[in-house]
């Protein structure tokens, strides 16, 4: 278990004590929804560390058994071709992209990419990686949320958005509609 787990855990614990402190006061159906409220709010301002980012053996990290991470690199999505462009215009097109979307970069290099996106509902932050594949010309992906498990397809949406933007950004016209 690791420092981020272990704060995880003890957020938890004070969450659950803080929940049924109020559920004692108040009816069990408000308490619940002030206990839903309370959880939600540890979550959305639990860790906000680095945990681990970064390229493992030139590739981006293995999406756990969760619902809640995607990736480009176990062929769950497309990653981006950067064949008509030279890698410099592609990245700097994709750093571009991810700022539009509100995305905020954390670290950029000439191979990789780390931004983090914050959900607008309950302000949960889900972590984007990039890498930047010369080799095959190719741009992979990474999205997954910080906490939790279920995260109601947003990370692949995500993902799915970004590589269309780009695409259209590298090959428009490939991508122009012919009855215009």
């Amino acid at each position: 278990m690791n420092v981020s787990d272990l704060l995880q855990n003890e957020l938890l614990s004070v969450g659950s004590a803080l929940a049924y402190k109020i559920m004692s006061k108040h009816t069990v159906k408000q308490g619940r929804f002030v206990c839903f409220l309370s959880i939600a709010f540890i979550f959305s301002h639990a860790v906000h560390a680095e945990s681990g980012k970064g390229l493992i053996d030139g590739k981006l990290a293995v999406c756990p058994d969760k619902p809640n991470c995607v990736s480009t690199e176990n062929n769950v999505l497309t990653p981006v071709s950067i064949h008509l462009k030279t890698p410099e215009e592609a990245w700097l097109i994709l750093k571009t992209v991810i700022t539009e979307m509100g995305g905020n970069i954390i670290k950029f290099h000439s191979d990789y990419l780390w931004a983090s996106f914050e959900t607008s509902l309950m302000k949960f932050t889900d972590d984007v990686e990039v890498r930047l594949d010369l080799e095959n010309k190719e741009i992979h992906l990474r999205s997954a949320s910080r906490v939790g498990y279920y995260d109601f397809n947003a990370n692949n949406k995500r993902l799915k958005r970004i590589i269309k933007r780009v695409s259209n950004k590298l090959e428009p016209d490939r991508f122009k509609n012919i009855n215009e």
